[in-house]
């Protein structure tokens, strides 16, 4: 196989022979642009089978398949790029979601605790107001047990049972 960066038609091309043409041409020299279907013998070219339309076989130089290579690993770049954009935006929006949520948490946790405490207190002032409820109740019984087994101190105590309920006016003397 001769060294040049072409190969004839009659050349076998492996893959390390590929990989070696490569490298000896990288940077490119200028690309040789063979229309399809042109018979140019003094450029060597790799030729493909695929047929065009007018029955003869498209002819590709190895520069043009480097430059649709060099193309679709530009193109590959190009989208991995946009792809590690996208997922850095994605864990950037997944982060914030977690922070707003953590944040909404710790003001939700404040707020039940505030009604806990507030609950808290609310039930314990309950309580003490049902206690003196019942205190209040049993006084109340027991004054009116008083006054229901003892007919003659319901009439002397009425008036004066209660000050404040007296009409008396009880002068001061000096």
């Amino acid at each position: 196989m001769s060294n040049s960066s072409f190969l004839s038609a009659d050349d076998h091309l492996s893959f390390n022979d590929f990989l070696d043409n490569i490298l000896v041409d990288f940077p490119p020299q200028s690309p040789v642009m063979l229309s399809p279907g042109s018979d140019n013998s003094t450029k060597n070219t790799n030729s493909s089978s695929s047929g065009s339309e007018d029955g003869e076989p498209h002819k590709w130089t190895v520069n043009d398949i480097e430059d649709q290579r060099r193309k679709r690993l530009i193109s590959n770049r190009e989208s991995a790029k946009r792809s590690r954009k996208r997922k850095q935006k994605h864990l950037e929006n997944l982060t914030n979601q977690v922070t707003r949520y953590e944040t909404g948490n710790q003001e939700l946790v404040k707020r039940l605790r505030f009604v806990n405490h507030n609950g808290h207190m609310i039930r314990r002032e309950n309580q003490r107001l049902r206690v003196e409820s019942v205190r209040l109740q049993q006084r109340l019984y027991g004054l009116q047990q008083l006054l229901t087994n003892r007919p003659e101190l319901q009439h002397s105590l009425l008036p004066s049972a209660w000050p404040c309920n007296n009409n008396v006016y009880v002068p001061i003397i000096n």
